[in-house]
Parts: structure tokens; sequence; C-alpha cells
């Protein structure tokens, strides 16, 4: 008889949207999902991960595997968890390794790494007692967001400060076993390591031990982009935050790519998740495009549709392997690469722009918090079409005449305007400065009303920092904002709360400082 975890009732809705990227949820969206990563890269992504605890009763330590995957597989809350810790160093309370191997290292370069930790922690440890309840039998709770890292070919552990995700200590709807996720950008510790193939072994991480309502569970998942010239292009993108799935769903919308315009169309799915059990179903992740129409349960040979979260890590279809601890039952840590089946293009087809990743359980409910997406397809980086905005002028407006077009180029600082005498051909604007084009009261949430001199429109998150970066190394305070009514980023040198004073620095040039092409967008959010 399988054990059935209550679901929490529905908190509240909430909408996020970020980059090229948006997600509507009405499970609970603890904290909404940012880009991480996103870059066009020749080469691809890939992943590895291990459990950091691991169920202890008097034939096992938490060091030695656990590989029960049929119906007699207990749950994490049936087991005591203690922690897995391989690596004989009286430094460390709990450790275990996973190895990447991308084969020829003069072929690839690792350009990001991304490192993610989480783990049910309410306490350090609790117990069950004879009345079925869970109580603490050590109530501390210490911080979490320090942990090790060995690195391949590296005797000693270096330390890594991280940004918590999320903490659910105390939280309404997350008072059961008190969930946590952490992340670290670790691009550069790696890219130092003379060769990134090998093991890597990561150690003290916190969760609790023993028992806990809801089960004890955690790990971490290391996730690699890099280049290799012997593969495709692909558009990458990864993102985290929390959510705790149920049985309303959550979707994902991404876009910010452009598949092949003829044959056939690959992509795949990266995620990590806490608290899939192996034996409790209901819990699925689907897919959609203009080409499926439908949603698309993505299953593989190793996660059923009805219960894709399986306390499992596979990679491309098989059991990531090259670990130790070498579970194939991790006992509530989930981690995938997983190819998205696509005969005869019937999921995504050729030309496709969006597409939507929808969670959903019915019966175990766990929490997301990294989710990736890889297409193979164009480099959206290239000039493509032009987007039509409507904005206005002092001049339009002065005459009562309607508010004219400028269609702004993605991806290019080229910035065509149409005059306000409909007889005159369009004419892009040069060095030298006409009466600014001004685009009235856009409302962009959490962003301060005010007149800012935009230099740049991006669809691409990459491309919007790379072009901030340039900026601030002129000296010039740039930033961006991400208009929700077409979710580009539009990239300022400055702003004002006067028109005048902004018509002025455009003129001016920034003081001489920008000579690029510029226009003013009025931000305006009415008040609540």
């Amino acid at each position: 008889m399988f054990k059935m975890r209550k679901i929490p009732p529905l908190i509240s809705f909430l909408q996020v949207s970020f980059i090229l990227f948006s997600a509507t949820s009405f499970a609970q969206l603890a904290k909404p999902f940012e880009v991480r990563f996103q870059q066009f890269v020749k080469g691809d992504i890939t992943l590895i991960a291990n459990q950091i605890v691991n169920r202890k009763d008097g034939n096992s330590s938490a060091n030695n595997a656990y590989n029960v995957t049929d119906r007699s597989a207990k749950l994490n809350d049936e087991w005591f968890m203690d922690y897995v810790d391989i690596d004989n160093d009286p430094t460390t309370f709990s450790s275990s390794s996973a190895d990447l191997n991308l084969g020829n290292q003069s072929s690839n370069k690792i350009i990001y790494a991304g490192m993610y930790w989480s783990a049910t922690y309410k306490y350090e440890k609790g117990k069950q007692k004879k009345n079925k309840k869970f109580v603490a039998s050590n109530n501390k709770r210490n911080t979490f967001d320090v942990i090790k890292i060995k690195l391949p070919g590296s005797k000693d552990y270096e330390e890594i400060q991280g940004e918590i995700l999320y903490d659910g200590y105390e939280k309404e709807g997350f008072l059961e076993n008190a969930p946590y996720a952490v992340y670290a950008n670790i691009t550069d510790k790696v890219k130092q390591a003379k060769n990134p193939n090998g093991t890597y072994t990561v150690a003290n991480i916190k969760a609790t031990l023993g028992t806990l309502s809801g089960g004890v569970s955690a790990g971490w998942t290391l996730v690699f982009v890099y280049e290799d010239d012997n593969l495709s292009g692909k558009q990458i993108t990864s993102f985290d935050g929390f959510a705790g799935v149920t049985n309303k769903s959550t979707n994902i919308n991404f876009s910010g790519f452009q598949t092949l315009s003829e044959g056939e169309v690959k992509a795949k799915i990266l995620g990590a998740a806490l608290e899939g059990d192996q034996n409790l179903k209901g819990d699925k992740l689907f897919i959609k495009t203009e080409t499926s129409q439908n949603d698309v349960a993505i299953e593989e040979p190793l996660r059923d549709k009805n219960n894709f979260f399986n306390s499992s890590i596979t990679v491309n279809n098989s059991y990531f392997n090259k670990k130790n601890p070498n579970s194939i039952n991790t006992l509530g840590y989930d981690a995938f690469v997983i190819p998205i089946p696509n005969t005869n293009n019937s999921v995504i087809g050729n030309n496709t722009k969006e597409a939507t990743i929808r969670l959903k359980s019915t019966g175990d409910r766990y929490f997301m918090f990294f989710c990736a997406l890889s297409v193979e397809g164009i480099d959206p980086t290239t000039p493509i079409e032009e987007i039509p905005v409507v904005l206005s002028s002092e001049t339009s407006e002065e005459n009562n005449k309607k508010p004219v077009v400028a269609e702004i180029k993605k991806e290019s600082k080229k910035v065509v305007v149409a005059t306000t005498n409909s007889s005159q051909k369009n004419t892009a604007v040069t060095s030298k400065r006409i009466e600014p084009i001004q685009s009235k009261n856009v409302a962009v949430p959490k962003v301060n009303n005010g007149n800012y001199l935009i230099a740049n429109v991006f669809r691409i998150h990459s491309n919007a920092v790379n072009f901030v970066e340039k900026l601030k190394k002129m000296g010039i305070d740039a930033n961006y904002f991400i208009n929700p009514t077409n979710n580009y980023r539009y990239v300022y040198v400055s702003s004002f709360s006067s028109w005048n004073e902004a018509k002025e620095q455009y003129h001016s040039n920034l003081n001489n400082r920008y000579f690029g092409e510029m226009w003013i967008m009025t931000i305006h959010n009415d008040e609540i």
C-alpha cells in the first residue's frame, strides 16, 4: 500500500515574467524563477549530481548505495536518514562525489558552471514517536549557505558561499519539512582546474537527520555549459527559483530561440528537484508548442509519465552511475537530462520559437528549484525582423496627430523613425540629433516612474547584460528593465524625473559621453 502525502491547500495566484521566460503558477511559487544563464552556444549543456543523505539501518550505512526500486522500496520518511560521508576527512560531516566526462579536453571549453544544493532541514535531528508524530530530538538549525568542494586533481577542499534561493523554515505551506535551495556560480573555479573532467566531491551540505514529517532528502547538482566545435549550435537557457508543485499546474513559457527551418529538431530539458519519491505516483512534466497544440507528457525508459520525479539521477535515458555512493534510488532527490521525444517533429516543429513546460502532481508533492532548456537551432543574435513599437513625439502631440511609430531593430542600435509627416519617407537616425521620440505612459512594474534614455532593446538576456557591461566600462551607469508588453530588455543609459532634463541629455549626447542612438521612454505606473 502506497503512502500518500497530504498536499497543502492553494496559497495564491502568482505570475512571474522574466526576460524570455514567464511562469503562471497556481501552486506554491515561493521564489519566482529568474534566468541564471542564457546564451547561444556551439556546444552543449549537461550536469552531474548526487545525494548527500541516505538510509541507515542495522545492515547498511548511509555510504552504501540504496538500489531498491520495486513496490517494496520504502519512502524516505520511513527510514532513519543519515549523512553520506565518503571522504574520511575529519573536517567534513557529509560528502559525496560525481564524475564529469566531456571526452577530449582539447575540443571543449567550459563557459559556465552552476552549483545547486538543496535539502529538507527543519532541525538538526528528528524522530517519530509511538503515536506516529514527528518531533525534534535536536532543535538546533545552523546556517547552510556555505559548503565545500574538491575539484578534479585537487587534494584540498575549497569553501563556496552560496546565494539562498529559498528557505522554507517557518514559512506557511512549508512548515512540515522546511526545504531550502542554494546556488553558487563556480565557473572561475572550474576554469582554473587543469582538467575539468574527473571527480567532484561536495561536502558539508546540511539536512535534518533521523526522521521528519514528509521525509528527509538532500543532494547537489552541478550544471555545465561548454563549447565544442564538433557539436551543433544550441540556444541554452537555465533558470532557478523555488516552487512547491501540487495538483495545481505551474506553467513555464520559453521563448528566445528558433529551431531549424528544415530537418530534425532536437531539444532537451534539464532539471533538479527535491522530494520526488520512488513509490508515490502522480507527478508529471508536460511540454506544449504550436506544433503539438496539446500537452505532451515527457517520459523516458526510467521515468514513467505518471511518476516522472522518482528519486533518480538520469542522463540521456540512462542512470547516471559515475558517482559515490552510486544509488539508483536516491530517496527523494532528482536530477535529469532528457532528450525530448520528437518523432517526425511532432512535438517541436521547424521554425518553432516558443514552448511551454507544465509541472503538476496529483499525489507526490515535490520542490522544483532548477530547470533548463536546450534547443538546437539558429543563433538569435543574428539580425532578425523589426518589432513594431507605438511611440509618440512632442511634435505629434502638439499638432494633435496620431502617435508616430518607431521600429526598433532587435539586437542592433539602429533605430528607424517614422516621421510625423506621412508623405515623407522613413529615415534612419544619424549622429545628428533630431527631436527625440518618446513612448508615453508605459507601465513597467517594479521600475520607478521617470523618463529613460533607451540605448538598445534586446530579446536575449545575455546580449543585454553584455551591452550593459560594455557601457559601464565606458563610465556610464547603465542598466535594463523588462517591458512586460513584449518581454524585451530595454537598456537605458540614464533616467530623469523631468522630460525636459531627459531631452537636454539626449541632445547633449549624455554630456558627450554616449554617441550611440537613443530615444526617451516615459514610464508611468498607476499608483495602487
